[in-house]
């Protein structure tokens, strides 16, 4: 009895521990992902002020949390007469932060071989989610919605890199995705929303998932990059698990019957249905 009690409660133990899981994207080595208009064929274009090296995508319990790291964390604003909000009209932005974009799968134009290099808004994955931020050009953080994309192309439910540019002979990436056309019919507010921080050489996202279709996804595919999208991370994740829910308290609760049944056998206890004598 002791050596069930043992392993029941080193069982709930490991699938307690394991209700938080993580996976990684990178974006570096020989099969990182460049995209289209890479500017002959580099992985960072206009410095490496840019670079984006990964992102690791964790769920415990119901609150996914997303962190990429990149050395353009803490830098939005750079090159001032470069950018403007397509969805205010104003200009003197420079280049901010992207929105994250989310799918169960990853349908990338081309392969790991050649980048990725005909993949852009236009080719490979119709992504399912956006996380819209309050403002893009915070280096302090801030909030963000979750928006569900329902449009049957990319081009229904975002803007790309060519809306948040200034002008005409920038160097930038672009028909990159870069962030969720709130303004569009075909995408709709979850009523979901979470937060969003900046570290140096990290930028965190944080929600809680309950509720929405994204709790169900083993896998997360990934796209994001600064307005300018002058380096790009995509890629697929996998393995973020769905754990069975309640298994842990089954197990306590399996655990607390045996422990009755052994009371109910302790020494000189009487087996049901016999008379004392």
């Amino acid at each position: 009895m002791k050596k069930a009690i043992k392993l029941a409660v080193s069982a709930a133990f490991i699938l307690g521990a394991s209700q938080g899981w993580a996976a990684t994207i990178t974006d570096s080595g020989v099969g990182s992902y460049y995209g289209y208009d890479n500017q002959g064929a580099a992985d960072v274009i206009g410095g490496s002020t840019y670079d984006i090296s990964k992102a690791t995508i964790a769920r415990a319990g119901s609150v996914l949390t997303i962190t990429i790291n990149t050395s353009f964390a803490g830098k939005a604003g750079a090159s001032s007469s470069w950018g403007k909000d397509p969805l205010t009209g104003k200009t003197g932005k420079g280049i901010g932060y992207g929105d994250v974009f989310l799918s169960d799968t990853w349908n990338a134009a081309g392969t790991d071989a050649n980048h990725y290099t005909p993949d852009n808004a236009t080719k490979g994955t119709v992504w399912d989610y956006g996380f819209a931020l309050d403002n893009r050009w915070s280096n302090s953080g801030g909030n963000f919605k979750l928006y569900a994309l329902n449009g049957a192309t990319n081009a229904q439910n975002i803007l790309n890199s060519n809306s948040y540019i200034n002008c005409s002979n920038c160097n930038y990436r672009e028909n990159e995705e870069t962030a969720v056309n709130t303004k569009s019919s075909t995408v709709k507010y979850t009523g979901l929303s979470g937060k969003w921080a900046v570290a140096t050489g990290a930028l965190t996202f944080t929600i809680n998932l309950s509720g929405s279709e994204l709790m169900d996804y083993s896998s997360f595919a990934m796209h994001w990059g600064e307005t300018c999208q002058n380096d790009v991370l995509e890629g697929v994740a996998m393995g973020v698990h769905v754990p069975l829910p309640g298994t842990a308290a089954l197990l306590f609760l399996g655990l607390g019957a045996l422990g009755m049944a052994r009371r109910r056998r302790a020494p000189g206890a009487l087996p049901p249905g016999a008379a004392a004598v």
